[in-house]
């Protein structure tokens, strides 16, 4: 007779965090969608917002962890199908070649293979956590060479997607797990000087729009400001992060109120996605802006809990990475919104509009509670 397992508990704060930005989330889409020309883009979000929470259940509910390890390299080996197929047949959005067209739904791989990633290399990590304590430079190339050549492949699709951000969120979050997993610093901190050098050659030597995002940074950087630089930027492609910087400042303290807001008036055209965090400065101010962030800490600090609870390795590994994934995300778009970083194609979690990242986020909160579940045979 086949035993079964029933959830007698799990970290309510996560689900009710996940519950109270996607709520939010909807009330930031209706905001923006009800002063512009159509309401279709909330109506897709609402959809999205319904789809998303089955997401949840399903992962929370339905998923095996333990069970899904004897796919993931199955589903590592689709999704590069995937990505290979988005560059054959994918959609251009805006210079990037970075989705796939099914049934009229825009669907981003390289967002599936950030999370597919975590839980791959979480897998490999424990299945040869015995050769850990000898994980030097040597060591490591010869019993964890799968751990560089997967991620490889699949960073150097997504370069060609025109896509580069999605890479520093992963190559941070899967470096940070090779942290606490214990593999050797010395290793750790070879292949992070490999990646900022790979970084820097993209950056300088890829693509033109990539280098002229630097130099707009340089003119508006959050730290130039605070070290009086200057910067000779002439360009005419700074619209956008000018006019977020304008939104985000004109909030102050507690926020010019949903009424009195002027960015999302098509003075900000990315209003919705990316820079949706300089709309919630404006209107709900610095105080706003701070709950909305501590949030994500809390979600994040919430993952680190439960995931240090765990013995065994993987859901230990997996814990902390779909936590951070969801975390240095959310950092990201905020640093880009404060013009503390480089304007980037990264939208903020269950909060801009977006219907693939609001389910991939949605379906790791999921993971993340069934990591959290406690439960008892009957």
């Amino acid at each position: 007779m086949k035993t079964r397992k029933l959830i007698i508990r799990y970290d309510y704060y996560i689900l009710s965090t996940y519950i109270v930005l996607m709520i939010f989330g909807l009330i930031m889409q209706l905001n923006i969608s009800a002063v512009r020309t159509s309401m279709l883009f909330f109506y897709k979000q609402t959809i999205w917002f319904l789809l998303s929470i089955i997401s949840v259940w399903f992962a929370f509910k339905v998923v095996n962890l333990k069970k899904i390890r004897k796919y993931i390299f199955l589903l590592i080996v689709l999704n590069i199908l995937l990505l290979i197929l988005v560059l054959i047949v994918g959609v251009n959005v805006k210079g990037g070649i970075r989705s796939l067209r099914i049934l009229g739904i825009n669907i981003q791989p390289s967002l599936i293979a950030r999370v597919l990633l975590i839980l791959y290399c979480a897998h490999i990590l424990d299945k040869k956590r015995n050769f850990i304590k000898s994980s030097n430079l040597k060591g490591f190339f010869l019993r964890f060479n799968s751990l560089i050549l997967i991620p490889l492949m699949i960073f150097i699709l997504i370069i060609l997607e025109k896509h580069f951000t999605p890479l520093i969120i992963s190559s941070i979050t899967l470096l940070s797990m090779f942290f606490l997993a214990n593999i050797r610093f010395l290793t750790i901190a070879v292949m992070l000087v490999c990646l900022l050098i790979a970084g820097f050659i993209v950056i300088n030597y890829g693509h033109d729009f990539r280098s002229e995002r630097m130099e707009i940074y340089s003119k508006y950087s959050l730290f130039n400001k605070i070290f009086d630089k200057e910067s000779d930027y002439e360009g005419t492609k700074d619209y956008q992060i000018k006019e977020g910087i304008i939104s985000l400042s004109s909030g102050k303290l507690f926020g010019t109120t949903p009424q009195k807001g002027t960015g999302k008036h098509y003075f900000l055209p990315e209003a919705k996605t990316d820079y949706v965090f300089a709309i919630i400065g404006e209107e709900y101010g610095f105080m706003g802006s701070l709950i909305i962030i501590s949030l994500f800490v809390f979600l994040f600090t919430r993952s680190l809990i439960n995931a240090q609870k765990k013995e065994n390795l993987y859901l230990k590994l997996a814990g902390f990475g779909l936590g951070m994934n969801i975390f240095f995300n959310a950092m990201v778009n905020f640093g880009v919104a404060m013009s503390a970083l480089p304007s980037t194609g990264v939208t903020l979690p269950f909060i801009s509009y977006g219907g693939t990242s609001l389910l991939i986020n949605s379906f790791t909160v999921g993971l993340l509670l069934n990591i959290s579940a406690v439960r008892r045979s009957l």
